[in-house]
């Protein structure tokens, strides 16, 4: 049985590259400020990781170039059997939508800077919400729908802005929650909370 702290820790796995924070550190802040137990590593670290020491996880975005989404798929593969309630954003998108199976589509649905996300499905992780809300978005490629996913949100330029697995607490977002939306991360985090998952495996 783990202990109660380990339990309450959320787990943050960068997707850059070593040295590059800059899409971890608005999610730590987030935590922080809200109290939330979490820890931060690299992608390549997921390798020797037990996520079951954690609550949830959250993946970062990248600012790596075309191939992040198929590159970070031998790092990726835990997500299917960990048994913990994900949330990846941008390069987190892409990353999880491949690993179901999602096509890539380059420069297609390109945003760049803020536009506006309108809910397709509700869901808790909207909580507090309006049905039409601005984001921020910076990304070149997009996904199409993973035929095991939900698709929660659009925007008149990319198809697939929020999704969720339907069975599994798998959240991801093609914009950035945690510069524009931080109520969606701190949903998130009350969704994982009460997510009944097997603590002593």
């Amino acid at each position: 049985m783990r202990s109660p702290e380990i339990q309450q820790m959320f787990l943050i796995i960068n997707n850059a590259e070593k040295g590059i924070s800059e899409f971890c550190e608005p999610i730590e802040k987030i935590l922080h400020e809200a109290k939330i137990p979490c820890k931060t590593i690299e992608y390549q670290e997921t390798l020797a990781a037990d996520m079951g020491n954690y609550q949830g996880i959250i993946l970062s975005g990248s600012p790596r170039g075309n191939d992040i989404a198929d590159h970070h798929q031998p790092y990726s593969q835990w997500i299917k059997t960990c048994n913990r309630p994900v949330f990846g954003m941008c390069a987190g998108h892409h990353i999880v939508g491949r690993l179901y199976g999602a096509g890539l589509l380059r420069s297609v649905e390109k945003e760049i800077g803020d536009f506006f996300v309108e809910i397709n499905h509700g869901d808790p992780i909207f909580d507090g919400m309006a049905d039409r809300f601005l984001t921020r978005q910076n990304h070149h490629d997009s996904i199409t729908l993973p035929k095991e996913f939900i698709l929660l949100a659009h925007s008149e330029v990319c198809k697939v802005e929020a999704i969720k697995h339907r069975v599994l607490p798998i959240y991801t977002t093609q914009f950035h929650p945690e510069i524009s939306n931080p109520e969606m991360i701190l949903n998130f985090i009350k969704i994982a909370r009460h997510f009944k998952c097997d603590t002593t495996l």
